[in-house]
């Protein structure tokens, strides 16, 4: 191709990532790249068959901010780790690697011309060729061209191809041009040289499949036609990355390659705090004398564009910080800085930017269900639909309806592995934003908001009113999942039970009749007040509860979840209807089990308690 003869090949690293997170320290890819690295080795020793069943092709799908692009930026180094482990027969084949990351995004985002091209100069007619507008792409990014010493955008370097009529061109072209090129540059003799291990990592397909379907399929089927076949010389190891796992993977099986799907994990806390100190964001006394600032990480979820946001704040505010002290030395400058970090504040500003970057707020509607599995701990399988009532979507691959994956993909849950099925992961600032801004009638029940408003403190004296109002949420999300009996171990699942316990079925009251009391005088009453009848109740609710003086009556209250008064045998308590007769089950919270005598907490029993324990450290 007489075109490329001028151009200036400059050998640069080209980044994906170009945002805050563009350098930080890669974690939990392990098993990314294992995974990967296993196919290679799997499929190398039969480079030169034509069999489709020894080339599938790899696969990094996952939503939005997960890592695909920043895994893609570390490809080159994580395979020569690879490589270099490996015994010498691989690593003589591997000698001559080229890595070319190209996107469908960002600088370069597909449009009509990847998959409308004029393969004759007076046709009146366009044929969908997606491999040739990829072959371009290929050279693009691999040789970085100039043209009349200006570096060309991929924009006007397609423009220029069309107009020198760079027609009918395939990817086995490009990968001989690079090949050639290498080999020269590398001043290798062509008859003895290693082949050349092109490494191609395709991001953001997602985005041709969504312009044209089509187009997405043959450029799959071109591809993995390549991979069977391909030019002498060339081991040829695409890796297509994108939001869309379903459609992508039904192309690659519809093409009769079996796809690889690359495993990625959430970042866990120690990994999320590693990147921060490797940014020399804080340091490890901050780290341990800031609790609040581990919880707030914590609270991100590992979802790696959620903590660039997190980080990306954290270090404005240390730097305004700093600006503003006036101290003598640079350490006492950066201490002061460092501390002074609002962490309720760069909370606040994560939560906006993820609810305006995901719209959160629009998509509440098909949220509902998925946030009451995450929260109660139950299985979903991908293709589940999401609601009961089978929300329908536009153009949906399999035409009806919103799945699990679909969430996936739209980054708004992560699917974890579990036996046969998978749970619902999702980081607890993103449920507290999804109910914050949710106008869903579902999600409005008096139970859901109270408990996810992510800014307000849980003191430890505070701990009965949580069980409580936990409690009450867990009966509202069963009911909401049309639950109408539950068997206590579902109920209270994850608790530990004796083999004596009986797990009755219960009849779930009606959401509406979920009501929070808070007792004046204890339950079961003490003699002086057994005999006493109950005053109404004050129906003004005072911090999610409603008040009530004493329990006389228990089927009145049957359904209703209460906190029990100062000094009471147990602190929480439910009314709940037997299943399979007339009567009403108690079930209790925090029961004292070693006292009958009344026991209030107080400061005075806290300091108490905390003598002893620090005594018996000092021994």
């Amino acid at each position: 191709m007489c075109f490329l003869a001028p151009l200036a090949k400059i050998m640069l690293i080209f980044q994906l990532v170009k945002s805050f997170g563009k350098n930080f320290e890669l974690y939990q890819r392990e098993d990314t790249i294992g995974t990967l690295w296993n196919a290679i080795k799997k499929r190398y020793p039969y480079r030169g068959e034509d069999d489709k069943n020894y080339h599938p092709i790899p696969v990094l799908a996952g939503g939005p901010g997960t890592g695909k692009s920043r895994f893609l930026d570390e490809i080159e180094r994580l395979l020569r780790h690879y490589i270099d482990e490996s015994d010498e027969e691989i690593r003589n084949g591997f000698a001559n690697m080229v890595v070319i990351n190209t996107t469908y995004g960002n600088g370069s985002p597909a449009n009509n011309k990847d998959i409308r091209f004029d393969i004759r100069s007076n046709s009146t007619t366009n044929s969908t060729n997606g491999e040739t507008s990829l072959a371009l792409r290929i050279l693009f990014e691999y040789f970085q061209p100039q043209y009349e010493f200006v570096k060309l955008t991929f924009s006007a370097f397609n423009t220029l191809c069309n107009k020198l009529k760079a027609v009918d061109f395939t990817l086995d072209t490009a990968l001989e041009v690079i090949h050639a090129d290498f080999i020269k540059q590398s001043k290798q003799e062509t008859s003895s040289c290693s082949p050349l291990v092109l490494v191609l990592g395709i991001d953001e397909f997602n985005n041709l499949h969504d312009l044209e379907k089509n187009a997405c399929k043959d450029l799959i089927k071109s591809i993995g036609g390549v991979m069977c076949n391909s030019p002498a010389k060339i081991f040829f190891i695409p890796i297509l990355t994108g939001t869309i796992e379903g459609a992508i993977s039904k192309y690659i099986t519809g093409s009769m390659h079996e796809p690889i799907l690359l495993p990625l994990r959430l970042l866990n806390d120690d990994d999320a705090i590693n990147i921060g100190k490797k940014m020399n964001l804080f340091n490890d006394e901050y780290v341990r004398l800031h609790p609040y600032f581990r919880m707030s990480v914590s609270d991100v979820g590992g979802h790696v564009r959620t903590l660039e946001y997190y980080y990306e704040y954290f270090a404005e505010q240390k730097n305004q910080k700093g600006k503003m002290k006036e101290i003598k030395t640079d350490e006492e400058k950066l201490k002061s800085s460092l501390y002074d970090v609002n962490i309720g504040k760069v909370m606040e500003h994560v939560k906006h930017r993820i609810v305006s970057k995901y719209q959160l707020d629009n998509f509440s509607n098909s949220l509902s269900i998925p946030l009451a599995k995450a929260i109660l701990g139950l299985p979903v399988g991908k293709m589940d639909p999401v609601k009961k009532e089978y929300v329908k979507v536009e153009n949906h691959e399999l035409g009806k309806f919103l799945t699990y994956r679909d969430l996936v993909s739209m980054g708004f849950v992560n699917l974890v592995p579990a036996e046969a099925h998978y749970l619902i992961r999702l980081p607890y600032l993103w449920v507290c934003a999804i109910a914050e801004y949710s106008t869903d009638p579902e999600l409005l029940m008096m139970h859901w908001k109270p408990m996810l408003q992510y800014d307000d403190p849980n003191n430890w004296q505070n701990f009965e009113d949580f069980n409580a109002k936990f409690l009450a949420l867990r009966l509202s999300l069963f009911r909401l999942l049309g639950y109408e009996k539950i068997n206590l171990k579902t109920l209270l699942k994850g608790a530990e039970f004796s083999h004596e316990f009986q797990n009755f079925e219960v009849v779930l009251p009606e959401t509406k009749d979920i009501k929070l009391y808070k007792l004046q005088h204890r339950y079961p009453a003490t003699k002086t007040y057994e005999k006493q009848k109950a005053k109404s109740a004050n129906l003004d609710m005072r911090n999610g509860y409603f008040e009530l003086d004493l329990l006389d009556d228990t089927k009145k209250y049957t359904g209703c979840v209460f906190l029990n008064a100062a000094g009471a045998p147990w602190d929480v308590f439910v009314l709940l209807k037997d299943g399979s007769s007339e009567f009403v089950i108690c079930l209790c919270l925090q029961a004292k089990l070693t006292t009958t005598s009344k026991l209030i907490i107080n400061q005075d029993l806290f300091d108490n308690e905390h003598k002893k324990v620090t005594t018996l450290l000092c021994i």
